[in-house]
């Protein structure tokens, strides 16, 4: 099992993207701001409308720019975020969005810089007027043009920036089952996290992460949403979360079950679940770990918990704390029943 590599992104760090006509709105106020001197009022007009059609240009374009530059370069991101942002936006649309963005850009301070040459070079105030109307115009409709561009890319923002900022370099154990088991609870209870917990299915909905200490290892305990028994091509875009978190990031991971089948899955569903996932991922350590203690004991040799009350979560914390500890030196992994 690859494990993921390189710096963690910090995807809410990606500015908001303004409509057209905000955009548009930000560069008519900075290019409103602007003075220019003259000796005299013929040159101070002439100045001034230089002046307003580059702030307007520059304004439009450094914020274009500027956008293109905050998305990460997609084709270089480490494996679990690549896959995750395949999941949850289309890259191939991205790409061609900020393609735009960057073509708009370039368009827009060609056009500034052609303007505010040809104003420069006349003295006549009707023609200065008409012609800073013109770039005015000119700039505005290529603005327009991207418009769908632009709302795009601020939807895949707002989409993006949910993602956690993880360390891609710790160890992390995943949780991982089938949907309403009481995994939100289970790592709100085994570390920093503190997921929405709600008593229905499909509570959650994307990875959440939280941390946990065990002498000087730092664990990252991940959260996943819940998963349903059925070939991996047909998992449904909240699934291939879960997925993609146990191919990419996990260390181990706990398979959590829910005996009492309050989860409104069978013990048998949630096993071929189990399985099918074993078979997926078949280097990868499953800890099988029965949860609601609190309500139901099989007496099975399977680790026992109560998410609820935290009854068993730190050791089995402890246990696969030991296990990758172990694994990370190079010594054979610490047995542990199922």
């Amino acid at each position: 099992m690859s494990r993921a590599k390189g710096k963690a992104t910090v995807w809410a760090d990606i500015p908001p993207i303004l409509s057209s006509k905000a955009l548009l709105d930000k560069g008519f106020k900075r290019a409103a701001k602007v003075e220019a001197r003259g000796r005299t009022r013929a040159e101070k007009q002439k100045r001034l409308s230089v002046a307003k059609v580059q702030a307007l240009g520059d304004t439009i374009s450094s914020s274009l720019d500027g956008y293109v530059r905050s998305f990460p370069s997609i084709q270089n991101l480490p494996p679990f975020f690549r896959d995750l942002v395949d999941i949850l936006v289309d890259t191939d649309v991205i790409r061609k969005d900020l393609g735009a963005l960057s073509w708009c850009s370039r368009k827009v301070l060609e056009f500034s810089r052609a303007y505010a040459r040809e104003i420069g070079r006349t003295m006549e105030p009707s023609i200065i007027e008409l012609r800073r109307k013109e770039a005015y115009g000119r700039i505005s409709s290529l603005v327009r043009q991207v418009s769908k561009h632009l709302d795009a890319l601020e939807l895949a923002r707002r989409n993006l920036s949910d993602i956690p900022t993880l360390d891609l370099e710790a160890p992390t154990i995943v949780v991982a089952g089938i949907a309403n088991v009481g995994k939100s609870q289970f790592v709100a209870a085994a570390s920093s996290a503190r997921p929405k917990v709600a008593h229905y299915p499909f509570t959650t909905q994307e990875v959440s992460v939280g941390h946990t200490e065990r002498g000087y290892t730092r664990l990252q305990i991940i959260d996943t949403p819940g998963l349903l028994d059925r070939a991996a091509d047909k998992r449904n875009r909240i699934e291939q979360q879960a997925a993609n978190a146990l191919r990419h990031l996990a260390s181990a991971a706990v398979f959590l079950i829910d005996p009492t089948e309050t989860c409104g899955f069978t013990m048998d569903a949630q096993l071929h679940l189990l399985a099918t996932l074993r078979q997926e991922f078949p280097e990868l350590l499953f800890i099988e770990v029965e949860n609601k203690l609190d309500l139901l004991d099989t007496r099975s040799p399977r680790r026992k918990v109560s998410s609820l009350t935290g009854e068993g979560v730190s050791k089995v914390v402890d246990d696969l704390a030991a296990i990758i500890t172990s694994r990370a030196l190079g010594a054979s992994p610490h047995p542990i029943a199922d």
